[in-house]
């Protein structure tokens, strides 16, 4: 009689997995697997939208992924995988599972946190009490960021990702962004700076229950590397005088700025007083292009060509005495008929005036007001959309988010910059260090 066969079936091994060298490697190594290609056999994804959509197929392999990093780490937490008699008698095990609901993207996701007896587990995959994902976070910061109310972003999100959020949570993610903007506005600044341009947009806000125009003035500033940045926002309602001016240039010193070799201003009242309080060297230019506009003001629009080519001699010239000769000559012309227009420029001339003494390329720098103008219009992208803000706070996060955005490209330096730089340290001899 033939015995029965009692030797054991010797065990399949299973298949070893190649460490991957790259997230490409190991997507591709996912994807070949036969329980990938059974999902995507099953699944019948033949659109864009069946695959990565919001019940699309990677949605789908989102959980169970999730789950496997939260079992290795509680493994790595432990020291040994799950079922293997090495926990016996170890003095902590696992104890198993709570669950928890992330807000992503793709909708809401419900997973099972694993716990061991001590409690002493914590992942790094899913944050205690978070509730939702960085990317949704950037998702509603960008929405807010463009003038989005928490009120539509609430039901854009509810719209488009099925589940609800409030609009205390959308602040509460947004007011992380306050903590940037003060971080930022108060950060430390370069020692010296070559040139400043002060600039300010007016904005609508709540204050003391009722919308006023906010002017929000700005420091845009080019380092002695050539580079442009902006040195802060400075928020303020009615009219602006010295004691406020000497507030903005105090906070600049306060946070590393030593000097400023040229300041270009638009006739700040107050401005020049304070500045010089501070730094009393700094050369304060008057703004040629807005003075040009403020001119024109005073011109019929059918003679505004006639003056502005009388006017194009003074504010081109090669130097001050020309450019003195041709104010003169358009005052004979202009002075008897529209003498608010020239005096424009005859009450200012000393303060207009600073940049003959210059290079033409530190001239453009000091009368071309295209660097700021271009920040404006992005600011302006961002708050177009809002009514009013409801407070300086909301209104602060949101030029936080518009600046981030600007100066994306602001790492090029301006072009035939040494050249500039040694004309710099000529002009303002001792106060630029060349290295």
């Amino acid at each position: 009689m033939e015995l029965p066969n009692t030797m054991p079936k010797p065990k399949t091994p299973k298949p070893t997995v190649p460490e991957p060298a790259s997230i490409a490697e190991l997507a591709k190594a996912l994807v070949a697997t036969p329980e990938a290609q059974a999902m995507l056999r099953q699944s019948g994804a033949k659109r864009f939208e069946d695959l990565i959509g919001r019940d699309g197929l990677v949605a789908q392999m989102l959980k169970p992924v999730m789950q496997e990093m939260l079992e290795a780490e509680m493994t790595e937490h432990l020291g040994y995988p799950k079922h293997d008699t090495a926990g016996y008698l170890s003095g902590n095990s696992r104890n198993g599972s709570y669950g928890r609901t992330l807000r992503t993207s793709d909708g809401a996701l419900s997973l099972d946190i694993p716990r061991d007896r001590e409690g002493s587990f914590e992942s790094k995959t899913v944050l205690p009490y978070k509730q939702v994902t960085s990317e949704l976070e950037q998702k509603i910061i960008a929405l807010y960021a463009v003038g989005t109310s928490t009120k539509d972003i609430a039901e854009f999100l509810y719209d488009q990702y099925g589940f609800e959020i409030s609009e205390g949570f959308v602040s509460q993610v947004t007011n992380a962004v306050l903590d940037l903007a003060k971080e930022w506005q108060s950060r430390p600044l370069q020692p010296v700076y070559a040139l400043a341009y002060l600039d300010a947009i007016h904005i609508k806000c709540r204050e003391d229950g009722k919308v006023v125009n906010k002017a929000v003035h700005i420091i845009m500033a080019y380092d002695l590397e050539g580079k442009k940045d902006i040195l802060g926002h400075y928020l303020a309602s009615g009219s602006e005088g010295a004691k406020f001016w000497l507030s903005v240039i105090t906070d600049l010193k306060n946070r590393g700025v030593a000097d400023i070799l040229i300041a270009c201003v638009d006739g700040l009242s107050g401005f020049e007083q304070a500045i010089h309080s501070i730094f009393p060297q700094t050369t304060v230019q008057r703004c040629v292009v807005h003075a040009i506009r403020n001119s024109l003001a005073y011109i019929p629009h059918k003679l505004k060509d006639e003056f502005i080519a009388d006017l194009k001699p003074v504010y081109t010239a090669n130097g001050k005495t020309v450019a003195e000769t041709a104010l003169m000559e358009l005052e004979r012309t202009w002075g008897e008929k529209y003498p608010m227009a020239v005096n424009v420029w005859k009450n200012n001339w000393e303060a207009l005036s600073h940049y003959f003494a210059f290079s033409p390329e530190i001239r453009r720098m000091m009368y071309t007001t295209n660097p700021i103008e271009s920040y404006n219009s992005v600011l302006r992208k961002y708050t177009k959309n809002k009514r009013s803000f409801v407070s300086d706070d909301a209104l602060r996060k949101v030029l936080y988010l518009a600046t981030q955005k600007a100066i994306e490209h602001w790492d090029k330096c301006v072009p035939n910059w040494p050249t500039i730089l040694n004309q710099f340290a000529i002009h303002f001899e001792g106060r630029v260090a060349l290295t």
